[in-house]
């Protein structure tokens, strides 16, 4: 149990049934604070805990303000997380009667006008109600409006897969799916503590079955409550991201446990209504965000029942580890763009979404860059997009790397917000990514893959190709922005492999006028890399959590953790002006040769994709079928 009897004195006495938090008004003869400020980050804002991590679980403006919450790693029955309450002025308070937790639920119930963030209730006026984590224990992680009495209550999923119904008027909890057991032990000890039963209805609800441990999102819709749980905790699928993990699920009476409807690593599960959870339950088509070890994966359901898949590339593998535990909460919000289309993140990728998107109208989806922070969830607030991100966790879970050996400890988990202009976004990483349709399996002759995106990219190349390297006979089949690999002859082995990308990426090489560097990565294999500046000093950092970010020979790259397939799976991400002498991070910001910045201006260095291909040519890397077939 982490810390659980160091946090319950503290638990029994910030659990207060209400609380208003103080409002300054600025007089006649003041003037507004200035407030330091590095491209977007505001250091006064940063958020910590006593936790091996501190992410931003979920931002939402309500009552003029915005309001955020943070979360640990693990906690089901509270942390010394915070609900903050930040003010246009970008002054802030934090709530005196936070219980923290692992929460990242957020839903606005517009019947009662109420936000519910976390466990927390915050009325119109910025008055706050608390449900105690002994009421409703775990991870919170999702919220939905409720099938049949959507005018009074709630649901509230939790991260293993337990479901929830809460009374917005009243604060009333009814369990309606107990978790998978993993936490029964915290919950035992909080409810002994308090000297409270079990919650409501724990007792003869169904424990759940459905495979995977890290639920992510909920939404309802055609009298259904759908969930998305992208990970599981087995051995293997903390080392291995090729394993099967995660699910699609769905419930929709009291009694049964949910139904799978895929089996894969899902996070997001929404509709255009977002915040507000699904306000035309019957007509609204649910949109599903995840990945398997292939691509990012995209589902659409019209009616609830039938599912249409479609595949997209991944701009980073550091979200690939299977147990789910390197991707936080990949989002689909409306952040007010001019075309309505909204926001989407997954996989190191900037989306334009249109919030038209179905079968029947499957066009328009953009890439619009690729970003390096960890982002939890974001908002628009006034004339920027807040990122709430995952920046600094004192625990390294599984990110350990000898190369960090020399690394400043983290003493203290932290994270801040990232206030960005939506203009701004194109000017991070260009769009580029890679992902299969098919990877080392059977194909036989006449097969048609799900279709891929294959529009939005500078360059775009493709391979069909059996292990042995032998190609496979295919013709591809365009259908608007979607092209579909169909198959002309049996296959054993085969790996069908789109990589997108700058123009640049095939079209020259950097100069290399000095010594070939060498890395040995954790299992004793020496990586080769080109050198375009001379420096033999080799650096490796955890820049935000469970990503390293490697300069080596003048460049930088992005290094997934090796459950993620480490230095097979890294990216380019710009040259440096100048030889690295220090590198480290806080409060929101690295510190590159004691400078301040964010870590996407390193996008504006200058893009390394040309040193990348030299890379891949030296370690005989092509792309998705080397990774697939280790």
């Amino acid at each position: 149990m982490i810390g659980l009897l160091n946090r319950l004195p503290l638990l029994a006495v910030l659990s207060a049934v209400v609380a208003i938090l103080p409002r300054h008004v600025l007089g006649e003869n003041e003037t507004p604070q200035v407030w330091p400020e590095f491209s977007g980050v505001y250091p006064h804002l940063a958020m910590f805990n006593e936790e091996g991590e501190c992410g931003t679980g979920a931002v939402v403006p309500w009552a003029d303000d915005l309001w955020v919450v943070t979360y640990g790693p693990h906690c089901p029955v509270g942390s010394s997380d915070r609900l903050y309450r930040i003010k246009p002025d970008l002054s802030r308070e934090v709530f005196p009667g936070s219980v923290g937790g692992t929460p990242a639920n957020r839903l606005i119930h517009r019947e009662t006008s109420q936000l519910l963030i976390g466990p927390y209730v915050i009325d119109a006026h910025g008055g706050v109600k608390v449900v105690p984590p002994f009421k409703m224990p775990g991870r919170l992680t999702g919220a939905a409006r409720h099938l049949h009495d959507s005018a009074n209550k709630v649901y509230v999923a939790t991260m293993e897969t337990g479901l929830y119904e809460l009374d917005m008027r009243t604060l009333a909890v009814n369990t309606l799916i107990r978790e998978n057991g993993k936490n029964d032990g915290d919950i035992a000890e909080c409810l002994k503590w308090f000297g409270a039963d079990w919650p409501t209805g724990w007792t003869i609800a169904p424990v759940t079955h459905v495979p995977g441990y890290h639920s992510k999102g909920l939404c309802s819709g055609f009298g259904k409550v759908f969930v998305s749980n992208n990970g599981e905790d087995s051995p293997e699928a903390r080392s291995n991201p090729f394993v099967s993990s995660g699910v699609l699920a769905w419930w929709n009476e009291f009694g049964r446990d949910w139904t799978p409807v895929r089996r894969c690593q899902f996070t997001e599960v929404t509709t255009r209504d977002g915040i507000y959870g699904n306000l035309n339950p019957m007509r609204n088509p649910i949109w599903a965000l995840g990945w398997d070890a292939k691509s990012v994966i995209l589902g659409v359901t019209t009616n609830g029942t039938e599912w249409c898949y479609y595949r997209l590339p991944k701009a980073s593998h550091a979200y690939d580890g299977a147990h789910g535990w390197n991707t936080e909460w990949p989002r689909i919000r409306d952040v007010g763009f001019d075309d309505g289309s909204l926001l989407a993140t997954m996989h190191g990728t900037f989306w334009r979404f249109p919030c038209e998107f179905s079968p029947a109208s499957p066009n328009g989806i953009r890439p619009i860059s690729t970003y390096l922070k960890v982002i939890g969830d974001f908002c628009r607030w006034g004339d920027r997009i807040v990122f709430g991100c995952d920046d600094q966790a004192r625990d390294e879970f599984l990110g350990g790397r000898g190369l960090k050996a020399d690394a400043p400890r983290c003493e203290r988990s932290q994270s801040n917000l990232w206030f960005v202009r939506p203009d701004d976004l194109a000017s991070f990483g260009p769009p580029s990514g890679e992902g299969c349709v098919w990877l080392d399996e059977d194909v036989n002759d006449g097969d048609i893959s799900e279709p891929y995106l294959h529009v939005g990219y500078e360059s775009m190349r493709f391979s069909f190709s059996r292990k042995d390297g032998t190609p496979v006979r295919h013709e591809l089949l365009r259908d608007g922005d979607w092209v579909r690999v169909k198959c002309l002859e049996d296959a054993k082995s085969a790996t069908a492999c789109f990589r997108y990308g700058p123009a640049e990426i095939i079209t020259s090489v950097p100069d290399v006028t000095y010594p070939v560097v060498a890395v040995k990565d954790d299992n004793g294999m020496d990586w080769k890399f080109p050198n375009v500046n001379g420096d033999t000093n080799v650096v490796c950092r955890e820049i935000a959590t469970e990503r390293d970010l490697l300069y080596v020979g003048g460049v930088f790259y992005e290094v997934p953790a090796e459950n993620a397939g480490g230095f097979s799976a890294l990216r380019p991400i710009a040259l440096a002006d100048a030889p690295v002498t220090s590198l480290e991070c806080r409060r929101g910001l690295m510190y590159l040769n004691d400078t301040p910045m964010v870590i996407d201006d390193l996008w504006r260095n200058g893009t390394a994709a040309r040193a990348y291909w030299l890379w891949e040519k030296w370690n005989g890397r092509s792309g998705v079928q080397k990774r697939g077939n280790q």
